[in-house]
């Protein structure tokens, strides 16, 4: 299941949101940045797509969303990355993501599961034993860094990042629509048979350098039939799923559209930045803003 639970395996910290993607050869096209344009009768809000973890070749950026963002006094993200409390955060993540009275992984997965989330990442030269007391859900997150990592893309090159760096050096305001304990509970929130199939899908549909290049290619265009496919094209066929896409997608995106409403009120501009798959779909922001009167324009 390869587009869907790659997209929703999403890092607590740097939160990937669309790395999973279909192979379709329609994204040559051409399209717009995936940047909307969204207002009221005081103000605008431009609503940019993320992709959390990229390389340098993404750079530079259209100039349609660097000048929205120039416009704007105001920064808007899931959460500011580059100056949340990191001790915090991994605190949290113990308490939450790992397992107490000397359990393990291999205590709480079927002994195949194990056996090749071990060959995996020993592939990518990281020894089960330093995860060995992590649940599932962490462990999957890890297998998505260490194979981004594998194909050259980090952290410091995605674009929210980028962005709020710009927002400090500027003295832009910076808006958190959510939190990194937010996030963390989220996950921690799943049965631990959802954890369990989060995990089995990280090891067994790892993308390959093609697609990833194809969901930058989707990403730059702007091609949001294409994004919206790879979201959500595979849920009929794999029903476990749906209920991991409203949680981590349905009902965050109707709290942010809540918060991205309240700037809309203000009179003065905002620039918001939310994972690229938050913006498509029938219950994508972008929708839902539309849904409820305010004019969008994919810029």
């Amino acid at each position: 299941m390869n587009k869907y639970a790659s997209s929703f395996i999403i890092l607590l910290l740097l939160f990937i949101i669309i790395p999973g993607c279909s192979t379709s050869e329609d994204t040559k096209e051409p399209y717009n940045s995936f940047l909307w344009e969204v207002t009221s009768d005081t103000t605008t809000v431009y609503v940019v797509g993320s992709v959390h973890i990229a390389s340098s070749d993404l750079y530079p950026l259209a100039d349609a969303i660097e000048d929205a963002f120039d416009q704007a006094e105001n920064v808007a993200a899931e959460f500011d990355v580059t100056s949340f409390n990191e001790m915090e955060a991994t605190a949290l993540m113990m308490e939450k993501g790992m397992y107490s009275g000397g359990d393990t992984l291999r205590d709480h997965i079927p002994q195949d599961l194990y056996e090749k989330t071990d060959e995996l990442l020993d592939d990518l030269d990281f020894n089960i034993f330093f995860l060995r007391s992590f649940e599932p859900w962490v462990i999957a997150m890890e297998i998505e860094v260490l194979v981004y990592e594998d194909y050259g893309y980090t952290g410091d090159y995605g674009i929210d990042q980028y962005f709020l760096n710009k927002a400090h050096e500027e003295g832009k305001d910076i808006i958190d629509l959510e939190s990194a304990e937010f996030q963390i509970n989220l996950f921690d929130s799943f049965s631990e048979d959802q954890h369990i199939l989060l995990l089995e899908d990280a090891v067994e549909n790892i993308p390959t350098k093609k697609e990833i290049k194809h969901m930058f290619e989707v990403w730059e265009t702007g091609n949001t039939v294409e994004m919206e496919k790879i979201m959500f094209e595979d849920l009929d066929e794999h029903p476990e799923f749906i209920p991991i896409s409203e949680e981590l997608i349905d009902k965050r995106n109707f709290g942010m559209v809540e918060k991205i409403e309240g700037f809309l009120e203000d009179d003065e501009i905002y620039f918001v930045v939310v994972g690229a798959g938050h913006l498509v779909g029938e219950n994508g922001i972008i929708n839902l803003l539309g849904e409820k009167g305010y004019p969008t324009v994919q810029l």
